[in-house]
């Protein structure tokens, strides 16, 4: 049976379980909501999608730090770790922002302890983004794995000629690049060329002026159907104007932006390419070694329940631990199989 791997996209994930169950609590753990929910998302998609690897990528220490180097802008409107300085707060509300971080960096901490128990693979890199990490791993493993990744980032999107499904949360069905289309209104291969027009507001990551996927559709309808790439798109835009003057129109102000934009385009090309992850040497090693086998040593079901009857987590559960833990089997049987072909060659 082929290796069907779920790349999990995993801080976005625990933050939409942290907010999607803010009213989790035990009173051995606290707040658990990101934990439980973590876990619940994993064991549904196993089974929706028969799923029999998992690997959780973290976004290192410093992560986009690499990105920043090339545009200073890159996330600048995220919250940095003195947000506290920077807004007017209350002693109460800055309290309760510090217990809100802490509170998911503990349950992080124990999402990754789990995980160990599990057989579920992890990598996390001071300085490298889980997105990168996630595209090289397509890159390198696509031709050897069905490969599923479970994110809300349509960046991811760049991958789909790689013959990779995408599990977007907010949309019912996998996204492939058969369905591509009908979701997003242009080819899958243009998914980099729109964003390095249009930029990326949660990034921080700005656009030619006046140009979003509307107007590049209207203007340039072969998006739809086909690869148009970005020095296309300047040239046409030139065209297009030229050809407006000498119908006695005034050239259109969007599309001189496009060709006057040139630097920002080639900034963007960088900043957004997943196809070219940025990685340093230890992502690369780390990476490779996602192909090893998982050592059992150290690894039990007792170790796990020990950790789920301090969190009171079957509490929140309702039912058994053998119930609960039922669909990461597959998991964990796959990787024992590894293991003990890997001994027996």
């Amino acid at each position: 049976m082929k290796t069907r791997t779920l790349l999990v996209d995993s801080n976005y994930l625990l933050k939409r379980s942290f907010h999607g169950a803010k009213t989790a609590y035990t009173d051995k753990f606290g707040h658990i909501g990101g934990l439980y929910m973590f876990y619940t998302t994993l064991r549904r998609l196993i089974r929706e999608y028969k799923i029999n690897k998992i690997v959780l990528c973290w976004d290192g220490e410093n992560s986009g730090l690499m990105r920043n180097r090339i545009s200073r802008d890159y996330k600048a409107n995220r919250k940095s770790k003195e947000w506290h300085k920077k807004i007017v707060m209350s002693d109460g509300q800055v309290r309760r922002e510090e217990e809100k971080d802490r509170s998911i960096l503990k349950q992080r901490k124990r999402i990754q302890q789990y995980a160990e128990e599990l057989y579920i693979r992890q990598i996390e890199i001071d300085e490298i983004e889980a997105d990168d990490l996630i595209a090289q791993y397509c890159i390198d493993y696509h031709d050897k794995e069905e490969i599923y990744i479970y994110s809300n980032d349509r960046d991811f999107s760049q991958l789909l000629d790689l013959d990779i499904t995408i599990l977007f949360p907010n949309i019912d069905k996998p996204i492939t690049r058969k369905n591509y289309l009908t979701q997003f209104g242009h080819h899958y291969t243009n998914a980099l060329t729109m964003k390095i027009l249009c930029g990326d507001v949660s990034d921080n990551i700005k656009g030619v002026d006046g140009i979003q996927e509307t107007t590049l559709l209207k203007h340039f309808p072969d998006l739809r159907v086909r690869h148009v790439s970005v020095r296309e798109i300047c040239k046409k835009s030139v065209s297009l104007n030229e050809e407006r003057v000498l119908e006695k129109k005034k050239a259109l102000k969007k599309l001189e932006k496009i060709t006057e934009s040139l630097d920002l385009l080639k900034t963007n090309y960088k900043l957004m390419n997943l196809k070219s992850p940025i990685l340093n040497e230890e992502a690369i090693d780390e990476l490779e070694q996602l192909e090893m086998p998982l050592s059992s040593q150290g690894r039990s079901s007792k170790n796990l329940y020990k950790m789920m009857v301090e969190d009171d987590f079957l509490f929140i559960y309702g039912s058994s631990f053998v119930s609960y833990v039922e669909p990461f089997y597959s998991v964990i049987m796959h990787e024992k199989q590894l293991l003990k072909e890997f001994n027996e060659n």
